[in-house]
């Protein structure tokens, strides 16, 4: 009786699981951190920020949570253990990304209404033939392409609307399909790498490029950024799709799935008053977005909302607040909320600055200067997976990293570019907006984006980090 009760405690449905793993060093985190002392540079609520943040990622890793519910339980930790008030903790829900993130969801729940979405999937077949492989490729270039003109969250939204038609088609079950999986993880990291080639592919570029001009007083051309991220977008896309498919390995897609799409797609014939009033819909956001990187009024936020509201406009009736609601992935809100409200936390205490201070102190800047800008990119890339709070690390880095390579006499646009690229996203953990859309879908889980994106992490780190100052002093930036 004994060894059962043991066995059952050690197995997969007892407490000392991946889950329960995931709890004990959630609780061992606070434990610790309880017993670290402050210092003069790192108060006790810099401390407990840490722990927080450390508290959450053990949770999400394990899975041993939703993930909404990790999120909001570790800003009530953040305020039991005195790291911020509730209004501090709990500030990362008033964002406008928040409210962004929701209203996006309105593109799918519209393209899912329409045969669009089969009449596009039907045309890639007559590219890509009958390859799981090569149609996963396709999507890749294709949100990528998008994703150089567009924020790469609605990017990334947009082509998992039209995933949807291959995945039902092929019958792909969410957390049982490697179909699945390469394809929500291979859009959004599409999306990241197609957002580097063009200033207006990431917000991030233009906070980056706004920082670098007050500081030095110079700016990098429209034409010049393209130069620069062109190259880096045309190698990582086919070396980061060889990874993802050769290690999530896609089940092929049946005949009769292929079958079932190319006679959906005849049967949807002309499109009726209703598709095209929908298309006029989904392709005048983008528009919108994009003219949103010269007119600032056409933020994304303010575009995706109107845009949200004129789909439920009397007379217009595009949406039902059913068909849209069913579609938004709300933990995912939760999570994005909490992963803002921790950034928050962490920067308002000060950890931002004390691991900076601590990483910029270590002696890194006393090595090659290649070999230096290495290390860098692959820090403040591993603390951007734990810790997505872009613009707080830009204006944290780049006055540092501008002023060392002034002082060695190299061009300030290197670390702009270099921070404005990591910041955009990441491909280690679903914590950032850009892969949260589709993790949200439930087709694949923290485990599988690890080990999906470790080689397009490294592949993306390197290339940006060879690339970048070499093309720079070509260009004369």
């Amino acid at each position: 009786m004994a060894q059962e009760m043991v066995t059952k405690f050690f197995s997969k449905e007892g407490f000392l699981n991946k889950k329960g793993v995931g709890i004990v060093l959630a609780v061992a985190v606070l434990v610790i951190a309880m017993f670290v002392p402050a210092t003069p540079e790192l108060s006790r609520e810099g401390i407990m920020a840490i722990a927080t943040l450390l508290f959450a990622v053990s949770l999400w890793v394990c899975g041993t949570f939703p993930v909404g519910v990790t999120g909001i339980l570790a800003l009530v930790v953040a305020v039991v253990i005195g790291a911020a008030t509730y209004k501090t903790a709990f500030g990362g829900f008033s964002a406008s990304v928040v409210f962004y993130v929701i209203a996006i969801f309105s593109l799918p729940a519209l393209l899912l209404k329409t045969e669009w979405g089969v009449r596009l999937v039907n045309r890639i077949f007559k590219i890509t033939g009958e390859s799981s492989e090569k149609l996963i490729l396709a999507f890749m270039i294709g949100t990528a392409l998008v994703s150089t003109i567009m924020s790469d969250v609605p990017a990334a939204v947009l082509f998992m609307g039209i995933s949807y038609v291959v995945l039902r088609a092929a019958d792909a079950q969410p957390g049982k399909s490697n179909l699945g999986k390469c394809m929500m993880i291979a859009i959004p990291i599409a999306a990241v790498i197609g957002g580097v080639v063009t200033p207006a592919g990431s917000s991030f570029n233009v906070v980056a490029m706004g920082l670098m001009q007050e500081l030095t007083g110079q700016t990098i051309s429209f034409l010049n950024w393209i130069v620069v991220g062109l190259p880096i977008a045309i190698l990582c896309i086919p070396l980061c799709w060889f990874s993802i498919v050769k290690i999530l390995k896609p089940e092929p897609i049946e005949s009769s799935a292929f079958d079932k799409l190319r006679q959906a797609a005849d049967e949807a014939g002309k499109p009726n008053s209703f598709e095209i009033r929908a298309l006029i819909m989904i392709l005048a956001l983008p528009l919108l977005w994009i003219l949103g990187s010269w007119i600032p009024i056409l933020n994304v936020t303010t575009v995706a909302i109107i845009g949200l509201g004129i789909m439920f406009f009397p007379g217009i009736n595009l949406l039902t607040w059913e068909e849209f609601s069913a579609q938004v992935p709300w933990s995912i809100i939760l999570m994005v909320g909490s992963v803002l409200s921790i950034g928050g936390i962490f920067s308002s205490t000060g950890a931002d600055q004390f691991v900076t201070n601590m990483f910029m102190n270590s002696g890194v800047t006393s090595l090659d200067f290649t070999l230096f800008l290495l290390v860098t990119v692959v820090f403040v890339y591993l603390l951007h997976t734990i810790a997505p709070v872009g613009a707080a690390i830009i204006s944290l880095f780049l006055p540092i990293l501008i002023g060392i390579c002034v002082s060695l006499g190299v061009s300030p646009a290197i670390p702009t570019m270099l921070l404005a690229f990591i910041v955009a996203g990441n491909f280690l953990l679903p914590v950032n907006p850009t892969l949260i859309v589709t993790y949200g879908e439930g087709y694949y889980t923290f485990g599988d984006m690890f080990k999906a994106g470790v080689i397009p992490a490294i592949i993306f780190c390197v290339c940006m980090v060879l690339w970048v100052p070499f093309i720079a002093g070509v260009l004369g930036l």
